[in-house]
Parts: C-alpha cells; structure tokens; sequence
C-alpha cells in the first residue's frame, strides 16, 4: 500500500489484531487494499471494521457471516461446521424452515435469534465456546476440522475426535507442518494418545483388533436434536458394547472373548 511502518507499529498491529481468526484478517486487508483511500496502512479499527469485528469481537461471526456458514440444501446432513454456542441455537431455532425449503423465512428466523443469543452473550460476557456438528461428507470434515485448527477453535487433539483412524494422515496433510507435530505415520505421537473412547477405538481399529460391529456409525456423528428415539437406543447399545469391549481388551481378553 506503498507505506512501510516502522516495527514498533507493526507489534500494535499485531497486538490489536491477535484476536481476530487469520482467515477473516487476511481477507480484511484484501479489502482494505481496494477499498481504503490513502497510500498507507490503515488504521486499526479500519481493519476491525473490514474483518466485521466492529469495536467489540470476541470470535463470534456476525449474523451475516454466521447465516453464510450453516449447511443448507441438500448438503445439510452432509456438511460438518464448527459453530459456537450461539449459532447452534440460532440454526436450530430455523432448521424447520430450512427443512420446508423456505430460505427467506429460515434466514430472518436465524439472524432475529442469533441477534439476541449474541446480545446476551456479550452483555454477560460469556467465553465463546466452539462445538463439532459433524456430516456424512467426510472429506468435508476433515477440511472442517483442518479449518477450525488453524483458526484455533479447536485442537488437535479436539479435532482427531473426529477423524476415522485411517484418515489420520490424509488429516494431517491438510495441516501446517507445525500444527501436525508427528500425526503422521512413522513420527512420535501415536494414535494412543488421542484422548476418551474414540481415541482407543481408533487405535484398536489401525490395529485391526476391533470387529465389524464396533466400527464408526454414521448415527453417533449427528445431532442428539437430529435422532429419532429409536436411533438413540441402537446408539445407547452400540457405547455399551464399545465399553465392555474396551474392559475385555483391557483385561488382556481378544476381540472374541466371552
């Protein structure tokens, strides 16, 4: 932009901008490089404005930006997103709508209700709090998840919650060599280290020690909003088998044990 800011205004910049996600800073300077008039860096709260921060963000999208992100269509049980708390409840506040086909009407209930679970989340000032919807499309996820690591929203360990134990290095190659830090097939960290019962699952299932029937179940990667009752019971049955598995492994047993 034809200036050339000394270092010490580059760290206020860096400090005044930490919190907003890379993604959204990157394309608010290409804004700011087509839309602001003067042959220097603008200022701050300018690039606040283009990435939608305004002068109050706390991570949260703006409605606009958060309407744009939620799976519609036909891609709405195949798309995964990572959204925080209050998109959630705005997505599902309009999800009947979606469903009927009404996008006009869907699109005012969303952004009427995210207003205000936004509103009451920063009067109360409230952390953001990032939650995984995960789709059928699993190479969607793993874009997904890739995303949502980079821009901090979860972590690694979050994120190979996940991901199937045979996609691992497929996941790892959408990441930056500094985020992988040894994901992929031959390095130091292992699968085992993955935390909870999907992490063991994995790791039985690259070690093909788990049955057929214990395997991944599209069912148990959909909302508990989106399950019939009976889905909830074949899932409820599925965890308990998983975990007296999981103690028979344990106990030194096989996969075929008693």
């Amino acid at each position: 932009m034809g200036d050339e800011p000394s270092t010490q205004r580059l760290l206020v910049y860096a400090e005044d901008l930490a919190d907003i996600p890379q993604g959204r800073l990157a394309s608010a300077f290409q804004r700011a490089r087509r839309e602001y008039d003067y042959p220097k860096l603008p200022p701050v709260a300018f690039i606040r404005r283009m990435a939608g921060a305004g002068a109050q963000t706390d991570g949260r999208p703006g409605p606009e930006e958060a309407w744009a992100r939620m799976p519609k269509g036909e891609r709405m049980e195949q798309d995964s997103i990572v959204w925080c708390e209050e998109e959630r409840i705005a997505y599902f506040a309009c999800r009947s709508l979606l469903l009927d086909g009404d996008q006009i009407g869907a699109r005012m209930a969303f952004k009427e209700r995210y207003e205000r679970e936004l509103s009451e989340a920063r009067s109360q000032r409230r952390p953001v709090r990032w939650l995984m919807s995960a789709g059928y499309d699993l190479g969607h996820r793993l874009t997904t998840l890739a995303t949502a690591v980079q821009e901090k929203r979860m972590t690694l360990q979050s994120a190979l919650e996940f991901v199937p134990g045979e996609r691992q290095n497929d996941f790892a190659q959408l990441l930056p060599a500094a985020e992988v830090k040894g994901l992929l097939t031959g390095k130091a960290e292992k699968l085992s280290e993955v935390p909870g019962l999907a992490g063991m699952l994995a790791k039985m299932q690259m070690e093909g020690v788990v049955p057929e029937e214990m395997k991944a179940d599209p069912v148990g990667s959909r909302s508990p909003v989106d399950r019939s009752p009976e889905e909830a019971g074949q899932l409820r049955e599925k965890a308990r088998a998983q975990v007296e598995f999981l103690k028979r492994s344990r106990n030194g047993h096989g996969s075929g044990a008693a």
